[in-house]
Order: C-alpha cells, then structure tokens, then sequence
C-alpha cells in the first residue's frame, strides 16, 4: 500500500506515539487528550481506582476507573469497560508515559498539527496541558466543554472537528 498525505490521528498514549512517529508521508497530526507533553496528574481517587483495577479486573472495578475518565455523570461505554478489564486481564500496561524529548516535539512544528483536551481530563487538565502545548509547539490547545480524559460517542462531533481543521488545511 502506498499513501501520502496522511493525518495521523491518536488520543491519550496513541497520541504521544503519533507525536513521536516520523514519516515524509504524515501530512498533519490531530491529537486528542495527548501524552507526551506532561505528565500524567494521576490523584489518590485514581490511583486507588487503576491499583484495584489492575489487581482484580472484573467489570466492576473497570467501570469504577474508567468512570473518572469520562465527564462527571457519564457512564463509560460498555465496550470500553469490556475492553479495559480484558487488558488488564492479558496485558500490563505503561500507565503513565513520560513526556517526550523536547527536541522531538521541536520538529513537530514543521508539521500541522491540531490538539483537543476535554475540560474534565483528570490526567491532562487543560490548565496543565495549555501551557506546555504552546511553549513546545506555539499552539493553542482546544478545549471540548463536557468532556473528560476519554471520548466517547457523544463527542464524536468534537473529534471530527478537531480532525476536519487540518484534514481540509492545505498540505505545506
């Protein structure tokens, strides 16, 4: 297969691994509640949460985690929190990945990039996020309203939006 012009697409770690691929073929990056800038806020409410949920992965301890990803008063999807309980069941995870070198996210300026947090990401908060987005990459961080760390259906129209702004931007 061969493609050029791609816009590369990654949320949460999958865009820390966006940030850090490198191709001549990546036209544009969108990057939703991205690691890599900072590190991860993980608070005692969280960490008590991912440490049951790791030790025992049954649906219940899944969904009490994932509930602090969401916007407050969301329920997870379901798939997420089948997905989830499944890869702490086969997998062990990196949790929290440190930031990436600042002369990689450097030359990520070349690049058109757009990046997108939710105002409730308990991991990224954009307080956190918004000044180290501009000091490494001059960009301003959009925020979605109503959204926490993960996305879900619901906020499919704010993910598209973020996606459309460099999709449809003119390749330099």
């Amino acid at each position: 297969m061969h493609a050029d012009g791609i816009v590369l697409v990654g949320n949460s770690l999958g865009a820390a691994v966006a940030l850090a691929a490198d191709s001549p073929r990546i036209r544009a990056r969108a990057l939703v509640s991205p690691a890599g800038f900072v590190r991860l806020t993980v608070d005692p409410t969280l960490a008590l949460a991912s440490a049951t949920w790791l030790l025992r992965p049954t649906p219940e301890h899944t969904r009490r985690m994932i509930r602090l990803f969401v916007a407050p008063g969301t329920e997870p999807p379901e798939t997420e929190v089948e997905w989830m309980a499944l890869m702490a069941t086969c997998c062990r995870t990196t949790l929290a990945p440190p930031p990436l070198p600042a002369r990689l996210l450097a030359r990520r300026t070349e690049t058109p990039c757009v990046i997108g947090v939710g105002e409730h990401d308990r991991f990224l908060p954009p307080r956190r996020l918004a000044p180290a987005v501009h000091r490494t990459m001059d960009l301003d961080l959009r925020v979605f309203a109503g959204v926490g760390h993960l996305t879900t259906p619901a906020d499919l129209a704010d993910v598209v939006s973020l996606i459309a702004e460099v999709a449809d931007a003119p390749a330099n």
